[in-house]
């Protein structure tokens, strides 16, 4: 009698199993969205020191700045173009002060970019305005490019009139154009 019990028990067992499992089945159904392929676009912000009001020769390499003799108390300016000729991404501008060397102190001169317009004349930002050792570190300008757009920037670069020894300065400004949200 205690193994009928048990078989019957087993047969229980099992067969319930079978139940369980055969009631678990479900419908399903499965699509795939497939070839999902993005690229970034390009990113070019170029350079010209055109003084023409619809400069041509823009170029993604280094330009030589200007050179000469600026004596205490004066200001020297000088026009350069930025052109953001990336694809449907617009640049917000930053600039850099950098390769900093010489006898003048950094702090004896003052870097000021103006963005401009075409002609020159009439401002169309705010000035940003700093030592060169404030423009050791990265400053924005406070301008964006639009993609296919330039803009023209006027650059004053003063000597402080307190300076009295002779000497020279050079350094390198690095623009850079950085995408807005």
């Amino acid at each position: 009698m205690k193994f009928k019990i048990i078989l019957s028990l087993v047969l229980i067992s099992v067969l319930s199993a079978t139940a369980f499992a055969a009631s678990r089945a479900a419908f399903s159904s499965q699509v795939t969205l497939a070839a999902n392929t993005f690229s970034t676009g390009t990113v070019d912000l170029q350079i010209s020191k055109s003084t023409s009001s619809a400069p041509t020769a823009f170029t993604d390499v280094s330009i030589a700045g200007f050179t000469g003799n600026i004596l205490p108390g004066a200001t020297v300016s000088q026009t350069v173009w930025l052109k953001n000729t990336s694809d449907a991404v617009d640049f917000l501008i930053a600039a850099q002060a950098a390769s900093v060397s010489g006898a003048i102190a950094p702090a004896d001169v003052t870097v000021t970019l103006t963005p401009v317009s075409n002609d020159g004349l009439t401002n169309t930002g705010s000035p940003v305005i700093g030592t060169l050792s404030d423009w050791e570190s990265v400053l924005s300008l406070g301008s964006t490019i639009a993609h296919g757009a330039k803009q023209r920037y006027k650059m004053d670069v003063s000597l402080s009139g307190s300076v009295t020894t002779t000497g020279s300065i050079s350094f390198d400004f690095v623009f850079t154009g950085t995408q807005t949200p």
